[in-house]
């Protein structure tokens, strides 16, 4: 799908979990309708005032950057899907860019992608890909010292990881913006590849 600058939701981007790629449904049938431009693979830049905007602030406030409408594949691990946790690519099969799985059942360095809410496998939801996302760090945190500006890594839990040694490495998902903290949830620039699908 193309960048579509012109955003078309019903709902806080953080508080999107749908049964269907365009977020309506028949209330009899259960067939997806459609309406308007929303739609799987649709991505768009915000301003750091838009996200805010568009913010469920139970779940969080999110920040300018890049936001992707994804299908999160049924066979992902749903306890790994929510705030803060990082997305792949799916293993196996053909690449997809719309379709993302928790981080034990994806490509590692494939698309990484930072999951906004908690979105039930095999629903569609935003995630985003670019900008200063919210990232969930893990339990401990190898680095004695974490500071601003440290190298984040994504983990085979799916959680942020302040590594000792500081190299890009395919794991990589960007710089953080304040000093992590183990089990708490940090600002982190995105450093991932641009993808256009």
């Amino acid at each position: 799908m193309p960048y579509d600058p012109t955003l078309v939701t019903w709902k806080a981007l953080n508080a999107a979990n749908d049964a269907t790629a365009t977020g309506l449904q028949d209330l009899r049938t259960g067939a997806t309708e459609y309406g308007g431009a929303l739609n799987s693979g649709m991505y768009f830049d915000l301003t750091e005032t838009q996200a805010a905007q568009l913010s469920n602030t139970t779940t969080g406030t999110l920040h300018a950057g890049r936001y992707r409408r994804v299908q999160v594949d049924s066979g992902a691990t749903a306890s790994n899907v929510k705030t803060g946790a990082i997305g792949l690519m799916v293993a196996g099969g053909q690449p997809q860019l719309n379709l993302v799985t928790s981080y034990d059942k994806g490509i590692v360095g494939a698309h990484a992608v930072i999951f906004l809410n908690s979105i039930t496998p095999g629903n569609w939801g935003f995630v985003q890909e670019l900008g200063i996302a919210t990232v969930l760090m893990g339990a401990t945190l190898e680095k004695a010292a974490p500071a601003s500006g440290d190298l984040i890594n994504s983990t085979t839990l799916g959680v942020g990881q302040d590594n000792t040694l500081q190299e890009f490495v395919p794991a990589s998902i960007g710089i953080a913006l304040s000093p992590p903290s183990p089990n708490t949830k940090g600002l982190v620039l995105l450093t991932l590849p641009v993808l256009q699908g």
